[in-house]
C-alpha cells in the first residue's frame, strides 16, 4: 500500500533487503525501503506515504538512489552479523502487531531472514534502516 500511494508498482517492493516501517507512533511516516546490491554497489528504492514528513509540501514521495561506498560497506557488515544467526541486539520478534511496527526481510547471497519488531527497533535494525534512508537534499 505504501508504494502504491507513492505511485510505484507493487513489484518495486521486492528486493534483497525489504524494510516496512509504519512508525513509532500513530501519526508517524509509513516507509517502504528496498535495497539491491549490484556490481556497482547498493541501490535503493524508497517510498514514503501518508505523512507531511515525506517532504516539503508533500505527503507521498518515491525515490531511487545509490548508497555511498561507506554506507554499502556498513550494510555488508550488518548483513554478515545477521547471517551469524544471532537475534539482533538480543531482541526476540514481537508477536503483537498493534500500532507501530518494523519488518525487515532479507534474501541476500543465500541468507534469508525476517525480523519483526514493535515499538523498539534495536540498534542493528535501526541502523540498517538509517543507512538506507535517502540522502539529505
Amino acid at each position: 500500500m505504501i508504494r502504491r500511494l507513492a505511485g510505484l508498482p507493487a513489484a518495486s517492493a521486492n528486493g534483497q533487503i525489504e524494510i516496512i516501517d509504519v512508525g513509532h507512533g500513530p501519526l508517524d511516516t509509513m516507509l517502504s525501503i528496498v535495497g539491491n546490491k549490484t556490481g556497482a554497489g547498493w541501490s535503493v528504492s524508497y517510498a514514503c506515504a501518508m505523512s507531511p514528513h515525506c517532504g516539503a509540501s508533500i505527503d507521498h514521495d518515491a525515490r531511487t538512489y545509490a548508497l555511498s561506498p561507506e554506507s554499502g560497506a556498513e550494510i555488508d557488515r550488518i548483513l554478515a552479523t545477521l547471517r551469524s544467526g544471532v537475534e539482533p541486539d538480543g531482541q526476540l520478534p514481537s508477536p503483537n502487531f498493534i500500532g507501530e511496527q518494523l519488518l525487515v526481510t532479507i534474501n541476500y547471497d543465500g541468507f534469508k531472514g525476517d525480523y519483526r519488531r514493535v515499538g523498539a527497533w534495536g540498534k542493528t535494525l535501526g541502523r540498517l534502516e538509517t543507512l538506507m534512508e535517502p540522502p539529505a537534499s
